[in-house]
């Protein structure tokens, strides 16, 4: 039972990570942000992109640190100074402050994220380790969802500096209160109710970084993992304003956001009971067919948006299962945050370039109808990159490759 008391901690840590609060709801802040000093959406993306790539910087580090001294403890501390490090977004006076201030909380910030809650999810299930993974990372879902209506809230009603302060209290109170009651590290053996039959030593069996950083299947899962955040961060940063520029009301813009979060939640829940059961590769095919869908849609108008966010959403959920799981699978537990830091880190280089370049579309031709049109391309490689790899770990008396 204290198995699932832990995971419920890994949920709520990750609703209050700066991830559910730097992607999709830092898209709210671009109207008024750009409004007050004159930037051009362009220059306002840089700021989402630097956050991407400073948190991939840091990824690998946070996966060292959590696998040197506990996931419980570095997650306290990211705890405290990412919530105060985005509350401090509210000082800025100028356009390097910003990015200053943006680069600090996504690094501190990052050490209370995916590789400290994945890392813990994965030390305390094994046979439901796809739901697991699930579980953890649909907190991203539910704190975008819940920061969307109060970020959005607070800029309407006290302005975005307030929302800043607002929406990191919030997080700071709400994380800290979870890692007291609920989150705790598993130093022993994996639950006897969760062993499957062919598992073998979890601190023996495995890959180091070095090894798996050696590997083909390493490069293919990450590069298509990366094409995947392209698309969708890219579009879902821009989403406000290209929903804004059509005409929707900031409600409607809340709502349509919100729904996005909805996605999310029902692609990391349905991939974690899919992967558990079905071949990866079918379940990942499954979803990056729905991301073109959904780029497709949004070429329709504000008719499809509901639809296509859902749809977005859903894929964005189902990525960060997706990696985590196969990065258990493939190459083992007794490095995990460092690999899967590592490879989020590469998959976060898309997440850097998609708001750049769907913002300078933006700003060149007028429209995002351009990189719409593009953008299925994405998955669809994606897809070709992962029948290349393997996905799964080789027979014990294989030799990696």
């Amino acid at each position: 039972m204290k198995r699932w008391f832990v995971l419920l901690g890994c949920l709520i840590g990750m609703a209050v990570a700066t991830p559910a609060l730097f992607l999709q709801p830092m898209g709210l802040y671009v109207k008024p942000i750009t409004a007050e000093f004159g930037w051009s959406r362009t220059a306002f993306s840089v700021i989402i992109s630097v956050a991407a790539l400073a948190n991939g910087l840091s990824m690998p580090f946070a996966g060292y640190l959590v696998d040197r001294f506990g996931a419980v403890r570095i997650a306290a501390i990211g705890t405290l100074l990412g919530c105060g490090s985005y509350a401090a977004l509210s000082l800025a006076t100028s356009y390097t402050g910003l990015l200053v201030l943006v680069a600090l909380a996504s690094i501190v910030g990052n050490l209370a994220s995916y590789p400290a809650y994945m890392s813990l999810a994965q030390r305390w299930f094994d046979k439901r380790l796809g739901l697991a993974l699930a579980m953890t990372s649909t907190g991203i879902a539910v704190g975008v969802g819940g920061f969307s209506y109060l970020i959005a809230d607070s800029i309407a009603a006290y302005g975005w500096r307030s929302a800043f302060r607002i929406a990191g209290a919030v997080a700071l109170v709400v994380g800290l209160v979870n890692l007291l009651l609920f989150v705790r590290d598993n130093a022993g053996p994996i639950p006897a109710a969760e062993r499957r039959a062919e598992t073998i030593d979890v601190a023996a069996d495995g890959h180091s970084l070095g090894e798996a950083l050696r590997t083909r299947d390493f490069w293919l899962v990450a590069v298509a993992a990366m094409l995947v955040i392209l698309g969708v961060v890219g579009v879902n940063f821009n989403l406000p304003a290209l929903l804004s520029d059509a005409g929707a009301a900031p409600a409607r813009i809340a709502t349509v956001v919100a729904l996005g979060s909805a996605g999310s939640l029902f692609g990391r829940l349905v991939t974690g009971l899919l992967l558990d059961r079905l071949p990866a590769l079918l379940v990942a095919g499954l979803f990056f067919f729905a991301q073109a869908v959904g780029f497709v849609l949004l070429l329709g108008g504000m008719q499809w948006a509901l639809l296509a966010n859902f749809l977005l959403g859903a894929v964005q959920g189902a990525e960060i299962d997706f990696l985590g799981f196969v990065i258990a699978r493939r190459f083992g537990r007794p490095a995990y945050a460092r690999i899967f830091g590592t490879s989020f880190a590469v998959t976060l280089v898309g997440a850097v370039l998609g708001p750049l370049v769907m913002a300078s579309i933006y700003d060149r031709t007028g429209s995002y109808d351009l990189g719409l049109m593009l953008l299925p391309l994405a998955p669809v490689i994606a897809f070709g990159l992962l029948c290349l790899a393997r996905l799964s770990a080789p027979p014990r008396d294989a030799t990696p490759s």
